[in-house]
């Protein structure tokens, strides 16, 4: 039985809202996400949409220097149209914020945060996989990021889709403004903290550091070794990074999932059909086909051979790269036992110095007799001979005085203001003894 559709109003589609939200031309609903540095990341609302603001800190806004710096990296960013780089819509005086440049708001979270949460291995990889590809890109346009690192680096929630995000850093040969060397320091390649040329392979270093980060498994932690060795032997373009990534997957996959036993298999059945009593014509095509596939199993032996081959070349060049890093430990512990064994021969000749400070104080002070006489002088009523004894008292700082003097030269400034702080102690201590004594009331 057909039903009128005007009657049927069991499921009536539409929005559940009683009114619908306009939109502006304006941007509104304005909202600071993050100060730091000299720039401030605003969300805002305008014709329905959400967009990132980028502007200038009050107090930096009116620099000619870093309004430069906003340019270009709006210019950086416009240039980069992929859809792993955060899209830049235009710069504009937006009320309260100043110049800004208008980006789109990405729904998600930075690769940081993603990675503390639940996520698999192949999700990671993939994940790297459109991170290579966008740095790749953004090569190809001649511009180097120089700030890679997690919180840079944009998950979205639908899709997880890769987007790069802040070009603060970012420069290209043709810019000729603002070359100066920049980077965050746990991801920056060490020639950057020197260099202000823009260098494709400063990324490359970054990504080594990411990768490791990342967990990607065996082949990735072995392209991330390559990618952190010295400037012209890592990896010169992140194509050659994906090819040896390619390479070693190839040869991991024949490897896991090889054919060796299908040639014996199809040896018995040949075998099995030619014991069978029937007419030879009537079993050739059986045997052809055999035949056919015997030389198809040989092929993917050979095959299988070359991906042995090139996993035991691997290993080789693995077993190299251990054999450096226990190298590179080995001399680093070597120098580590030199520089204890100097501090300890450093502090020996501290002690023996003050020991000696020491020593030469004490003979000092031995030679007026003044710890022998002193008291007899008080208790018989010579307390004007205060003055006397006092300065004799200081003989020992004057000698402790003069031999410091003359050793100032042979130890660098904390070890003398130990050995200074130690021998002066010692003489005070003992002036405080002869004062001490001095101080007593003499007998009636």
């Amino acid at each position: 039985m057909k039903t009128d559709p005007q009657q049927d109003t069991s499921s009536a589609s539409g929005y559940l809202t009683d009114g619908f939200e306009g939109v502006s031309e304006r941007f509104t609903q304005l909202t600071t996400v993050s100060t730091r540095d000299h720039n401030t990341l605003t969300k805002g609302k305008r014709y329905g949409r959400w967009y990132l603001l980028k502007s200038l800190n009050a107090d930096v806004a009116g620099q000619a220097a870093y309004q430069e710096m906003l340019t270009k990296e709006f210019e950086l960013t416009m240039r980069a149209q992929h859809p792993g780089v955060v899209q830049a819509i235009g710069m504009e005086e937006v009320p309260m914020l100043g110049r800004c440049i208008v980006m789109e708001w990405v729904e998600g979270q930075n690769m940081r945060q993603w990675l503390e949460g639940d996520t698999t291995r192949e999700e990671r990889r993939a994940v790297m996989g459109q991170l290579l590809e966008t740095v790749a890109y953004l090569h190809s346009l001649g511009i180097a990021h120089r700030d890679l690192k997690p919180s840079n680096i944009m998950i979205t929630h639908n899709g997880q889709t890769v987007k790069i995000i802040d070009f603060g850093l970012a420069d290209t040969d043709t810019h000729a403004v603002l070359k100066q060397p920049a980077g965050t320091e746990q991801y920056m390649a060490p020639e950057q903290a020197s260099s202000a040329q823009a260098d494709v392979r400063n990324d490359i270093y970054s990504l080594g550091v990411i990768m490791r980060q990342m967990d990607l498994g065996r082949i990735y932690n072995r392209a991330a070794a390559r990618c952190l060795r010295p400037i012209d032997e890592r990896y010169q373009s992140i194509a050659s990074l994906q090819n040896d990534l390619q390479r070693w997957r190839t040869a991991q996959h024949w490897l896991r999932n090889g054919t060796i036993a299908l040639p014996v298999i199809a040896g018995l059945v040949a075998l099995w059909m030619m014991s069978r009593p029937a007419p030879v014509a009537d079993n050739s095509h059986l045997v052809d086909s055999l035949r056919h596939e015997l030389a198809a199993n040989n092929a993917r032996l050979k095959a299988s051979d070359a991906a042995q081959q090139q996993m035991e070349a691997m290993m080789r060049e693995r077993l190299t790269d251990l054999n450096d890093s226990l190298s590179i430990l080995a001399t680093s512990n070597q120098q580590f036992q030199q520089d204890k064994d100097s501090r300890v021969a450093r502090q020996r000749k501290v002690d023996a110095a003050i020991a000696e400070g020491i020593r030469r104080v004490d003979a000092a002070n031995a030679q007026t007799h003044l710890k022998e006489h002193l008291d007899t002088a008080v208790r018989s009523g010579f307390n004007s001979m205060w003055v006397d004894w006092h300065s004799l008292s200081l003989r020992g700082r004057n000698e402790a005085n003069r031999y410091l003097q003359s050793i100032r030269g042979q130890f660098d400034i904390k070890e003398m203001a130990e050995i200074e702080f130690a021998v002066k102690e010692h003489c005070s201590r003992y002036e405080a003894m002869i004062n001490g004594i001095v101080d007593q009331p003499a007998n009636p």
